[in-house]
């Protein structure tokens, strides 16, 4: 049995990579001091998340063993005599029918359950939300993603997944307020480390001699980056787009050739939209305020800053991706010279420089006037994407 067990669901975009990344790297540091992380690896974590929350979709992928991913976990925490930490922000988006069983299931097993809560301002929520759903294979143009979270749908997926007084009223019934923990994420500018040192506090355990350097590329795409895999995406049919594909475009394709494929800029909320941030920040803060749970970190951090300047994604010029794209084709290049890519890939990025390099115009492209969805530039980049993917992903096996 174990002695206590902590549920971290969430929100998305708050240092969870970051969190998780060191969590597994430290992973028998803290199992030393106590601390079990059940499972082989992030994995384990994502699929018991996905059979929980239902993601039907991501179910019907998985192996027999996979689908077990939930029940494996459980059983684990209750063979340990210590603390449990369990991770994945889909748990954030859990109906209340599975909240309610995942966390009898927890109760079972544990003297005591806590639910974690990573949360971070929506100024800096919004774009790195946007650029997420973006690698996931999302479509949607900026503009209109920012409009959508405006409106503020009951199902909009962007709030199921950040709206903190929601998610920690699901997964607190049956808690003790004090069991029930929201982890600030630190503003812009403080030390990197103090997201991880203030989740230590919350799990009780001494990290402060654990390296925290990262280890992963940084796969943060600047504002033409993010807007050239949109376009990319736009390309893709799909009918094509599987689980598999994604994960190789995200996992691959993104980190080690879009990224830092140009000079960064990175992308902001526009000032049109800042007053409504401002306003649903404050609502969200004044819940949370009023409530008794346990909060770790300043309130006012989930506040937005002044507004930005900067341009926005549909700002993008046809010669500013076609430039971005003909760096990519360096990079496939070069490694195929080495040795390290297909030697139909290097033909299919032959291919690709053809019909794109004739093809920039300089044109300005807007939501009035995008690039047809036929013309060379997006058919030849689709197809080399798709292509790139699942090559990459065979030969990375």
């Amino acid at each position: 049995m174990a002695r206590r067990v902590f549920l971290h669901c969430g929100t998305a975009k708050s240092g969870t990579t970051f969190l998780q990344d060191l969590w597994w790297r430290h992973r028998d540091g803290l199992r030393e001091r106590g601390l079990l992380l059940p499972g082989t690896g992030p994995r384990d974590h994502f699929t018991a998340a996905a059979v929980v929350k239902g993601m039907t979709a991501v179910v019907e992928t998985l192996r027999d063993r996979e689908r077990d991913a939930w029940e494996r976990l459980v059983d684990e925490s209750r063979d340990w005599p210590g603390d449990v930490l369990i991770s994945n922000e889909h748990f954030s988006d859990t109906p209340p029918e599975g909240v309610a069983a995942a966390l009898a299931d927890l109760a079972s097993v544990a003297d005591e359950v806590h639910v974690v809560l990573t949360a971070r301002d929506l100024g800096r929520v919004l774009p790195s939300a946007w650029q997420q759903r973006v690698k996931m294979g999302a479509r949607q143009p900026y503009r209109r993603f920012l409009a959508t979270v405006r409106r503020g749908e009951e199902d909009q997926k962007f709030w199921r997944y950040q709206d903190v007084p929601a998610i920690l009223a699901r997964w607190s019934p049956g808690i003790p307020a004090d069991r029930v923990h929201l982890v600030v994420v630190p503003p812009s500018g403080a030390p990197r480390d103090q997201l991880w040192v203030r989740t230590a506090e919350v799990l009780g355990v001494d990290v402060t001699d654990l390296d925290t350097e990262a280890r992963r590329p940084n796969d943060s795409l600047g504002l033409v980056e993010a807007e050239l895999l949109r376009r990319i995406n736009e390309a893709l049919p799909r009918s094509g787009r599987s689980p598999d594909l994604t994960r190789h475009i995200k996992g691959t394709f993104v980190p080690e050739l879009l990224a830092g494929s140009t000079a960064r800029e990175s992308l902001v909320v526009p000032a049109k939209h800042h007053a409504w941030t401002l306003e649903r920040s404050r609502e969200i803060v004044a819940s949370v305020r009023a409530s008794a749970y346990d909060v770790v970190g300043d309130l006012d951090d989930l506040l937005p800053g002044p507004s930005q300047e900067g341009r926005t994604p549909d700002e993008v010029s046809e010669e500013e991706l076609l430039g971005a794209a003909g760096t990519v084709l360096a990079q496939i290049d070069a490694e195929a010279s080495a040795g390290t890519l297909d030697e139909a890939v290097a033909l299919i990025a032959a291919d690709l420089r053809a019909q794109v390099e004739p093809s920039a115009s300089g044109r300005a492209v807007s939501h009035e006037d995008p690039a047809p969805p036929g013309s060379p530039s997006r058919t030849a980049l689709g197809r080399v994407v798709r292509r790139i993917a699942g090559q990459r992903g065979t030969n990375a096996q």
